[in-house]
């Protein structure tokens, strides 16, 4: 964990223990409000991904899955962390620029804000953004090496709740990954810079706090 990394950590947290301890602001009118307060929620979800520029994932497959967990700082507003795991196969015949590797396995770990809006008891938005860093396993035929880089991230969700405890949803993410890769300046972009969209869907586990 690098000290970017560590700095927005602390910049997240820190305001908003000190907000919570503060009295809680009236909702939204528009807001569906439940009977018992949110208190925490856990994400797991599937998705694929698509590079929207010209770079060097656009010659690989692209699936994931990712595990997420919000907490409830103010009634609609949450903080999380998030770990996904993205492999990538590279697609027959696309070779171009990549050299002999045919696998890369990509780690995302990081934090993100979110705000939560619930049109009624079955349906709702979860807006969020965040910051993480990325690691890069390429696994070429006789060798594996890492590459690191720092990712900021927008995701929205459409989520419909059976229950006070179970939902699914969909989901569409915009990552932008940034890596630190010594390259030819020609292929400087192609290499380090990196837009993905994630199209996916997931599941919910609410958890309640009836006392408030």
């Amino acid at each position: 964990m690098n000290s970017t990394f560590k700095l927005f950590l602390f910049a997240i947290i820190f305001p908003l223990s000190l907000t919570a301890q503060d009295s809680i602001p009236e909702p939204n009118p528009n807001q569906y409000v439940a009977t018992d307060p949110e208190t925490v929620f856990f994400v797991g979800e599937f998705f694929r991904g698509y590079s929207v520029n010209n770079s060097s994932w656009e010659n690989y497959s692209q699936l994931g899955f990712g595990l997420d967990f919000n907490w409830f700082v103010l009634p609609f507003l949450t903080i999380g962390g998030e770990y996904s795991y993205m492999s990538g196969d590279l697609k027959e015949g696309d070779l171009s620029n990549t050299g002999a590797i045919k696998r890369i396995n990509s780690h995302y770990l990081g934090l993100h804000l979110g705000y939560y809006h619930a049109f009624n008891k079955e349906w709702n938005l979860h807006t969020l953004a965040g910051f993480g860093e990325v690691n890069n396993v390429n696994r070429a035929p006789d060798s594996r090496f890492t590459e690191n880089g720092n990712s900021l991230m927008l995701r929205s969700e459409l989520g419909y709740r059976f229950d006070k405890t179970g939902a699914i949803f969909i989901k569409a993410t915009l990552r932008w990954d940034r890596m630190d890769i010594d390259t030819p300046p020609t292929l400087h972009d192609y290499i380090n810079k990196h837009s993905l969209l994630l199209l996916g869907f997931g599941v919910r586990l609410h958890l309640q706090n009836p006392n408030g």
